[in-house]
């Protein structure tokens, strides 16, 4: 995106369809947040203003949880194809996490945890009117891709609510099936690591490749990553038993090698330097949430063998990976105590 360029955000067609189809007037909306329509790409300040009308609009809560359950992901365009062409659910998720911000201010961020990984729900305006609204969409949306692309009944580990359980509880448990926990630090979704693990009936590993490219062209062209980033989301997805290199990482961000260091150099790092901090950090996440063997952690992140992983740990943290292992899980229980 040119220097001073405004970033620009089209609401997905199938979200338009739904809320005309509950008889709300997208284009009439578009127009008082001051957009030509409501197909038309929409500033950030636009996108927030329109939702802030429609989706009140769009009936009361039951209603709009059946729009969520029915939006189509294909319709998120090359996003939503690159979600539905992922092998499984959780590489499904990485997708809507990496790409979800082509499309949408409200984002999703994936945490992985022990036996489970949380799926937040990340708010532009957190304390919005239309806060409770967008965050319980958005989860219901996920749930419901994840039952229908996996033809299973999946259910969440647990469902988490900033402030108190919503009056239509009831309602909202009996879609999720699991009980709400109110007061918690995000909206969020828990999925078991089986569940993650289930393959898509979607899954194209062809499509896939041709749509990675372009969904990592179009995250440039968006302005809403800094080259550093997208290096280390690149990073992150290609660290499964394989040693990232520039070359691949330039393919998929759709550049060549030459200009990706070129632009790595002028943002004040390096290609090796940020293969090292993902690399550090996922190291150190599983360390301490997960009892992976050390091969095994050693191959996913790409090292030789796990002398090579051994050394490199012991340079970053001044201590092997069983100590620091050790002392990760040491520090638990005082950590809960002064909660």
């Amino acid at each position: 995106m040119p220097p001073g360029a405004t970033r620009t955000l089209s609401l997905p067609r199938s979200m338009l369809a739904l809320l005309s189809e509950a008889g709300v007037k997208v284009d009439t909306l578009a127009r008082k947040v001051g957009a030509a329509s409501a197909s038309s790409r929409l500033t950030p300040a636009q996108m927030d203003a329109f939702l802030d009308l429609a989706l009140p609009a769009a009936g009361d809560d039951a209603f709009r949880r059946m729009v969520a359950m029915d939006v189509r992901p294909e319709l998120f365009g090359v996003v939503g194809l690159s979600a539905m062409a992922a092998p499984t659910l959780g590489a499904a998720l990485s997708r809507f996490e990496r790409y979800k911000r082509l499309f949408a201010l409200d984002v999703i961020e994936l945490v992985p945890g022990r036996d489970s990984t949380s799926v937040r729900v990340l708010l532009k305006r957190p304390e919005g009117p239309t806060a409770r609204m967008r965050a319980e969409l958005e989860m219901v949306f996920l749930l419901a891709f994840a039952r229908r692309m996996t033809r299973t009944q999946v259910i969440p580990v647990y469902v988490d609510v900033r402030g108190p359980i919503p009056s239509y509880q009831a309602r909202m448990e009996a879609f999720f099936r699991a009980p709400l926990r109110s007061g918690q630090e995000f909206d969020a979704l828990g999925f078991s690591s089986l569940d993650l693990a289930r393959p898509l009936v979607s899954s194209n590993a062809e499509l896939a490749g041709l749509l990675g490219p372009r969904a990592e062209q179009l995250l440039v062209e968006s302005g809403s990553q800094d080259i550093s980033e997208q290096v280390r989301a690149v990073l992150q997805r290609m660290l499964m038993g394989e040693e990232p290199s520039m070359e691949g990482v330039a393919r998929a961000l759709g550049a060549s090698e030459r200009s990706l260091q070129r632009r790595l150099s002028e943002a004040g790092t390096s290609f090796v330097t940020l293969l090292a901090e993902v690399r550090r950090e996922r190291a150190r996440e599983q360390l301490a949430n997960t009892d992976m063997d050390i091969a095994e952690l050693s191959f996913l992140l790409g090292f030789s063998d796990a002398s090579a992983f051994h050394r490199a740990f012991k340079r970053w943290e001044g201590m092997t990976p069983l100590e620091y292992r050790k002392a990760s899980r040491k520090k638990r229980p005082s950590a809960r105590a002064g909660a």
